[in-house]
């Protein structure tokens, strides 16, 4: 069995058939006490930990990672209208050294047939495209999730717009999203102006202060109330204090980094999930530097202009000790994707339930309901 296998999400399989199927896991899972004492957009949960939006692709997903401890479930983006996924491969392993937020490379390799060399240094490269289901499909599914949450945790619903030829046309469609998420019952909206994987205008939202401001503003008025969250790249120095100037009078939050989008080629130097894929979110272990630093400057921003926002650390989070470096640098609370996909016990480790594992097996799971 390789590190592949290791994964809940199976790597060797389609969005769809992950989606249909479900998380693959194996194992014993330890009975955990609820402690609701962590501070989270006037809530009290049981950690600081979460997953971000991208792994939990539906309630089976949700109740799973709940029953894991994770605490705070970002559910997969979601759109106004049904959205395909990009075509088969979307994951595949990268071969990397600890990327320089300051210095990143032009491109790194997928060598075929290569893995890391364990569960807690896994770097993939990911592109999805934020597929969506039809709103009535992923709306029943909201609502099927919140039920299967335990004392202490919280579901956020991520979502975003879709480009239609017009920043007007996108701004309505962010607030169209945001009123059914808000129909569904979200606790909590997140706004996704960022991935690497669209080359439309909803995929770099955040690299465009004035209409992320725009959008945030617009939503805000909408879904009053709500909490909202904003999903950004990795985004430093001034251009991330002008982002923060434009969203901070109308969101709770922000979240960062939503992976490093890299040119990733195989052996041949072509690019290695599709010709017309030049470029994709490269995510977990190599990325780690890049999401401390965004926390760092983030919060120092925060600071410096009195900002009521919340930083919330995202990016290269595989073991316990990285989501104490988080809090240390100023997150809030600490989401992990890639970490979570490879070591489903990483909450009850960080909880002192269980001690490390050394090896997961995976295991067709049901989701209570």
């Amino acid at each position: 069995m390789g590190i592949k296998d290791t994964s809940t999400y199976n790597m060797e399989k389609d969005y769809y058939e992950n989606l249909q199927e479900g998380p693959r896991f194996m194992g014993e899972i330890p009975p955990w006490n609820s402690k609701p004492s962590f501070p989270f957009i006037g809530q009290r949960l049981n950690s600081p930990l979460g997953i971000p939006a991208g792994l939990l692709l539906d309630s089976k997903w949700v109740g799973l990672y709940a029953s894991l401890g994770f605490d705070i479930l970002a559910y997969k983006t979601v759109r106004s209208h049904q959205y395909p996924p990009h075509p088969w491969p979307n994951c595949l392993f990268v071969k990397t050294d600890m990327i320089k937020p300051h210095e990143p490379p032009t491109q790194l390799v997928a060598p075929k047939d290569w893995e890391p060399p364990s569960p807690r240094r896994v770097t993939i490269t990911n592109s999805f495209g934020m597929p969506s289901l039809d709103p009535i499909r992923w709306q029943d599914d909201v609502e099927k999730s919140l039920g299967l949450l335990k004392e202490g945790q919280v579901l956020i619903v991520s979502v975003v717009g879709t480009f239609k030829g017009s920043q007007e046309g996108l701004v309505e469609d962010f607030i169209r999203v945001a009123s059914m998420a808000s129909e569904a019952g979200a606790p909590i909206i997140e706004l996704n102006f960022s991935c690497p994987n669209i080359t439309e205008g909803e995929g770099t939202i955040y690299t465009d202060p004035p209409l992320a401001g725009w959008i945030a503003r617009e939503v805000s008025k909408a879904v009053k109330g709500i909490p909202l969250l904003v999903k950004v790249g990795l985004l430093l120095g001034q251009d991330l204090d002008t982002l923060m100037r434009a969203i901070a009078p109308w969101v709770q939050g922000v979240v960062g980094i939503n992976s490093v989008s890299l040119a990733v080629v195989n052996e041949e130097g072509k690019p290695a999930l599709s010709p017309d894929r030049k470029t994709s979110g490269v995510c977990g272990w190599a990325i780690r530097q890049c999401g401390l630093t965004f926390v760092k400057e983030a919060r120092t921003m925060k600071e410096k202009e009195r900002y009521e926002l919340a930083i919330y650390g995202c990016g290269g989070v595989t073991e316990g000790e990285h989501i104490r470096a988080y809090l240390k640098h100023g997150a809030q609370a600490v989401f992990t994707c890639t970490g979570a996909m490879f070591n489903p016990y990483l909450a009850l480790e960080y909880k002192g339930v269980m001690e490390p594992q050394t090896n997961h097996k995976p295991l067709n799971y049901q989701s209570p309901v």
